[in-house]
């Protein structure tokens, strides 16, 4: 096992890559945002939010999935402060900490619209024994519900616009294709969602789901 000599993530973290110098690829990342545009960055961000605004009868001009973490905490109020209404959506977890619910509570208080999809717990129950089973991961239903159920609020309530946070692969080291893409389709979620490899394709018919 091998240590990136800056951090000291081991290399058998997934995608992550160590340089002749044993710098890893997140590290690397780190230095490369002294070289971006954050101007620019931020006249493409604004193109974006005005091009959704206000675009569907709710209202709402955006989701953003929130967890009750510092993240999208943060995220809620950058929208805000930039004109945006956004819709507030969590996905249920098996053990929201009492400091998560507690950041939950301080979001409503902002001012926004939320929702909590709270999964049928028979299914839930089907997914965690599944998820245990084949690939060793009791919480592999929470990693594919926080990317499934906004996706699903945003088809449902006909928001435009899911406004996610980091792009893991960026920020935690992986590929260089993947380190620079902005959007978040199926095809990342399946690669890098923290899926190890089970598809939801995979469960259709499995525990009678």
């Amino acid at each position: 096992m091998n240590y990136c000599k800056r951090c000291v993530m081991p290399d058998t973290k997934p995608d992550l890559k160590l340089d002749d110098e044993g710098i890893c690829s997140a590290c690397r990342s780190y230095e490369n945002r002294k070289a971006v545009d954050w101007a620019s960055r931020e006249r493409e961000l604004m193109e974006i939010l005005a091009r959704y605004r206000s675009q569907n009868q709710s209202g709402w001009d955006c989701i953003v999935p929130v967890s009750g973490g510092k993240d999208s905490t943060y995220q809620v109020i950058r929208m805000l402060q930039m004109g945006m209404n956004p819709l507030c959506v969590t996905a249920t977890t098996c053990d929201l900490s009492d400091i998560g619910r507690k950041n939950i509570e301080n979001i409503k208080r902002l001012g926004v619209d939320y929702v909590e999809f709270s999964p049928n717990k028979q299914v839930r129950r089907k997914l965690n024994r599944i998820g245990l089973t084949m690939v060793g991961d009791i919480s592999w239903p929470e990693h594919a519900g926080i990317f499934t159920i906004p996706v699903k609020a945003a088809v449902q309530f006909k928001v435009p616009l899911i406004v996610w946070g980091e792009n893991s692969q960026n920020e935690y080291g992986g590929p260089a294709a993947a380190a620079g893409n902005n959007v978040l389709n199926r095809r990342w979620l399946e690669e890098f969602g923290g899926l190890l490899g089970l598809r939801v394709s995979d469960l259709v018919g499995m525990e009678g789901i």
